[in-house]
């Protein structure tokens, strides 16, 4: 196995975490990504914490800071956004030289398939 698939291993095992650690919180960002997602047809990767932010969610401390990261991957997954380039980070709290730019596939709102919370469990 590669580097980029053990990465991609470990979002896949960051968010199984998160769902049996605290659903709560994973309810919440799928209700905070959903509402950005409806209403912008194009994301940077860092405007889904930043959404968060603002709306008053936050990391529980028993998660770790990739489980950020993680939840897009989750997003790109269950098929809310497609990849559209790298560029560079315009949110306060991206270490990162550059971001994945994405494309709403639920923009404008219609029929929002809600995803299995389970779909990363093992």
């Amino acid at each position: 196995m590669n580097r980029i698939e053990e990465a991609m291993v470990l979002a896949d095992r960051c968010w199984q975490k998160a769902h049996r650690a605290e659903p709560l919180f994973v309810e919440s960002y799928l209700a905070s990504a959903e509402d950005l997602l409806v209403n912008r047809p194009i994301v940077m990767g860092d405007d889904f914490k930043e959404h968060c932010r603002r709306g008053m969610i936050f990391l529980p401390k028993t998660l770790h800071h990739n489980t950020w990261v993680s939840g897009v991957r989750a997003l790109n997954i269950i098929g809310w956004i497609e990849p559209i380039s790298k560029v560079e980070p315009v949110q306060r709290h991206n270490h990162m030289e550059s971001v994945t730019l994405w494309k709403s596939k639920i923009f404008g709102g219609g029929q929002v398939s809600r995803p299995q919370l389970g779909l990363f469990d093992e």
